[in-house]
């Protein structure tokens, strides 16, 4: 059975972890992670099982743009064995709600051109293509597309 709850500092290292076996050459490293751990207007929401430690997690935060707070979805990953199982979509739909808590109504987030599984996993939860590309945005030059969606 998986359970969800915030990840805390105490979660550091295995989200650290986590990062480098779902993104080798995208990870967040432990300076940032601690950031995002400590910042107020980040969140992190980690799945566990019992037998193991974190098998999954969402990094998001909150800020200002033109005069509306909006959600960014950071980070979503999950291990790879654990896939396919509603981990990822209850994981998205946590920090929806958790968004939604602090009044945001938009959420973006960035997915690579040619990453057209997380694209169509983002479409169905009912995240729409923006038309903004990011060129060069992921480290081997590869640009992102600026995904959103509208909260009510």
């Amino acid at each position: 059975m998986v359970n969800y709850c915030k990840a805390n500092l105490l979660d550091l290292l295995a989200i650290e972890q986590l990062e480098k076996d779902c993104f080798p050459t995208e990870a967040f490293n432990r300076h940032l992670i601690k950031n995002l751990l400590t910042n107020t207007k980040s969140v992190i929401i980690k799945a566990t099982e019992p037998s193991v430690e974190i098998v999954g997690n969402i990094i998001g935060s909150t800020k200002r743009e033109n005069c509306i707070s909006v959600g960014r979805i950071f980070s979503l990953c999950v291990l790879d064995v654990y896939r396919k199982k509603g981990i990822a979509t209850r994981l998205v739909r946590l920090l929806e709600e958790e968004f939604s808590l602090r009044g945001i109504k938009k959420i973006r987030l960035e997915v690579s051109i040619h990453n057209t599984i997380a694209q169509q996993f983002y479409k169905r939860l009912g995240y729409s293509m923006s038309t903004i590309v990011l060129p060069g945005f992921y480290n081997d030059g590869t640009d992102a597309l600026v995904m959103i969606k509208g909260l009510p």
